[in-house]
């Protein structure tokens, strides 16, 4: 679910890491053991809130100390991205797929930045607002039409930032 965004950051290219291959090994997985692992995960009990709000206190904190000038461009965009990246991989194994959505057109917005100003920071916040309100609620799933909505807006205002920084 990216976004197009107006002003893509140049690609780097991070060589593969076969450390993980060598310890699994390679080849077709048995199709038991897969299934098996599915069950587990489908019966997945655990209550996903407790991680998700350590992530949206990392977010807070790294919003707070952008704002009071704490952190540099670079370390302010690391340090944001860092828990929605973490929100973007854990909400969807605990089925709050909207969380998941969402954390992941903010991750394509992080990345995508040139400049750190008021609008990016205002973006970042109501996202931040945004994660809280459905974490506190425990909206799981994707969210129906209300979460369609939540991401569109998102998208938009994501959208609407690059067409704005590009005229100024």
């Amino acid at each position: 679910m990216s976004i197009e965004l107006q002003s893509p950051k140049k690609a780097r290219i991070i060589k593969a890491d076969y450390s993980l291959l060598a310890k699994v090994g390679s080849g077709p997985l048995d199709e038991k053991l897969v299934e098996k692992c599915q069950k587990v995960m489908d019966s997945n009990t655990v209550d996903f809130t407790p991680l998700a709000n350590e992530f949206l206190d990392k977010l807070s904190a790294a919003i707070s100390d952008t704002k009071s000038g704490k952190l540099s461009k670079d370390t302010a965009i690391e340090a944001m991205s860092a828990p929605v990246m973490q929100l973007k991989a854990n909400a969807t194994t605990f089925r709050y797929e909207l969380i998941g959505n969402l954390a992941n057109v903010m991750l394509s917005f992080l990345e995508s930045i040139t400049t750190l100003d008021d609008d990016v920071l205002a973006i970042v916040e109501a996202h931040y607002k945004t994660l809280s309100a459905i974490v506190l609620k425990k909206m799981s799933g994707t969210g129906g039409s209300s979460g369609k909505l939540l991401e569109d807006e998102l998208k938009g205002a994501c959208k609407r930032y690059f067409s704005r920084s590009q005229k100024a």
